[in-house]
């Protein structure tokens, strides 16, 4: 391992400084507002080869580098922006603290259809490419396979590990809980999380796949519309009043200092007139199966403890072959999902089921590379630049 890097994140972490001396780690130190139009496009395949460098620096084999690029990657080529490259510097302040680079996963139940694991602070794409596998494996053997992970951490787009099981033929299920953001409704103190729920079942001509969080918008759109200066359009973040924010860097500033000056709401809203009590209670699911059942922490003592209790996934593989023909499912599925997209479309809009935004973006940016705010460029360079690790070529 990089020695002093090691040194320079475990130290700054504790400090509560940037990586690199940088204020590019800053989450408080916004730069000028950037549109998303305004982005710059890299080449994805060298952006993979930097997060793998990078990880080596931190102590990981190449291959555990090529993991996490892989789920960070995956959501920046399927257009989900907010759990990409842009969470890297998220990791980077927890290296060392939250995250343990030398923690080992633990197998604590195994049965022929379900496994607890202990994740022991190793990193969450780690904890979940392996618990999405064992999930995999056991539905080819018995139809279905589950499995429950504690003591992890953030762990990327849910939708990664559904779409692990698509691709093989199978029903993709995966959750997560996180650190508390989320006021469960008329609630004045933060308790849940943004705890995401992710879906992905074969069909053509692409997956249908369904990846969002439990609260109306994930705190990373929150970022999105700070680095771009745009306002929130709607009753995403409420103060202790139950009051909404609309400045976007106000209202991530509060959310980021944690002593309930602010919290974003369940989907539906901050009224039960609007639905609120739905993503409530959606979100409440997510705990049971991700932090109950492991033994793990509910999403109110997440940050706590020394060392931090961390978070807890979810993941559920299903064989097709449980329901009858798996061709006969996907071809009915694929022909009904047909059916609503041919349905009468408002002007100017067109009927999407879910997977074809993604499918689109992937299309677009494997051909024209991912686009980057600046910002999130900053904090990779600035990152790469305090553990000695080359940028250029990659991010010029």
């Amino acid at each position: 391992m990089n020695q002093s890097g090691t040194e320079v994140l475990e130290r700054e972490a504790e400090a509560g400084e940037t990586v690199g001396a940088s204020s590019a780690l800053d989450p408080f130190a916004m730069e000028a507002a950037e549109s998303a139009e305004a982005r710059r496009r890299y080449d994805p395949a060298k952006l993979r080869e930097l997060v793998a460098d990078i990880m080596v620096a931190w102590g990981y084999t190449r291959a555990e580098g090529y993991t996490v690029a892989d789920v960070l990657g995956f959501a920046d080529l399927h257009g989900i922006d907010s759990h990409g490259l842009q969470r890297f510097q998220l990791y980077a302040s927890q290296m060392g603290n939250k995250i343990d680079p030398h923690g080992k996963a633990e197998i604590l139940l195994d049965t022929p259809v379900s496994r607890i694991i202990d994740g022991h602070r190793r990193m969450g794409q780690l904890n979940g490419v392996d618990a999405m596998n064992a999930c995999i494996e056991k539905a080819r053997t018995t139809g279905i396979g589950i499995a429950s992970v504690r003591r992890s951490c953030h762990y990327g787009a849910a939708g990664y590990y559904a779409s692990m099981a698509a691709k093989q033929g199978l029903i993709g299920i995966s959750m997560t809980n996180t650190e508390p953001i989320v006021l469960p409704l008329y609630a004045r103190q933060i308790f849940l999380g943004t705890n995401p729920i992710a879906v992905a079942i074969p069909a053509d001509p692409h997956p249908f796949f369904f990846d969002a969080s439990t609260s109306v918008v994930a705190y990373g759109k929150v970022e999105l519309y700070a680095k771009q200066g745009k306002e929130l359009p709607g009753t995403w973040v409420v103060d202790p009043e139950n009051r909404p924010l609309t400045d976007s860097a106000d209202a991530l500033a509060r959310l980021l200092r944690y002593n309930n000056e602010a919290g974003i709401v369940p989907v539906g809203g901050n009224t039960e007139y609007t639905g609120g009590h739905k993503g409530y209670g959606f979100s409440m699911l997510v705990e049971f199966f991700t932090a109950i059942v492991s033994g793990g922490a509910t999403t109110d003592r997440t940050a706590q403890g020394d060392p931090v209790n961390g978070i807890c996934h979810a993941f559920m593989a299903i064989d097709p072959k449980i329901y009858g023909d798996p061709e006969a499912v996907k071809a009915r599925f694929s022909e009904y999902l047909d059916e609503v997209r041919a349905l009468p479309a408002v002007p100017g809009r067109k009927v999407l089921v879910h997977g074809d935004k993604e499918a689109a973006a992937l299309s677009d940016r494997e051909a024209s590379g991912v686009p980057l705010y600046h910002k999130t460029v900053s904090e990779l360079r600035a990152i790469a630049d305090g553990l000695g690790v080359d940028w250029r070529g990659a991010l010029d």
